[in-house]
């Protein structure tokens, strides 16, 4: 029972990264009613920041990150159609909601009140927290492994593969 409700939540996509429902399948695309562009005015909607903070705020939320390539676009998009504005701030593009951006979020939070709340389960918030810890140790290591000592790396394997014998002890308790 519990393996079927963890697949049918979260599995992993066509290029090998997990990821929840609907948004490892078309959820981000621009038009659709689940349109990276609602999640990029929602996120502005609780104030400025830049593309990546965008990206961070939306994986927080629903447990995926979107790719640059779909998040950079969409902002050109609702920047070029007055929904956000854009403007340089310490070498970053930071962006903030239009007024215009404001009305239309709020016009489609109306026709579709399912996607207006920001209430995650709580089975998918914390496999996005566990998915973000993963992604965090991930990028330690990596900045280990360019920058450490070869003690330094041992170390940080030696970490990594005790959480991760840890995790299937988890397993074996079932």
């Amino acid at each position: 029972m519990r393996d079927h409700h963890f697949t049918r939540h979260f599995r992993r996509g066509p290029h090998g990264h997990f990821g929840f429902g609907a948004h490892m399948h078309g959820g981000f695309r621009p038009g659709g009613r689940g349109s990276v562009k609602y999640e990029i005015l929602s996120v502005l909607a609780e104030g400025p920041r830049h593309g990546y903070e965008i990206m961070l705020a939306i994986e927080e939320k629903r447990g995926v990150r979107p790719s640059p390539g779909s998040i950079y676009p969409a902002l050109q998009m609702l920047e070029d159609e007055d929904y956000v504005t854009g403007r340089e701030v310490d070498g970053k593009r930071v962006y903030a909601i239009a007024p215009k951006g404001a009305d239309l979020l709020a016009k489609h939070r109306e026709d579709h009140p399912e996607s207006a709340s920001d209430d995650v389960p709580p089975f998918v918030a914390l496999m996005a927290r566990g998915m973000s810890a993963m992604h965090g140790a991930r990028d330690a290591l990596k900045q280990i492994a360019r920058s450490g000592t070869p003690e330094h790396i041992e170390q940080a394997v030696r970490i990594i593969e005790k959480a991760r014998k840890e995790l299937y002890t988890i397993l074996a308790e079932d």
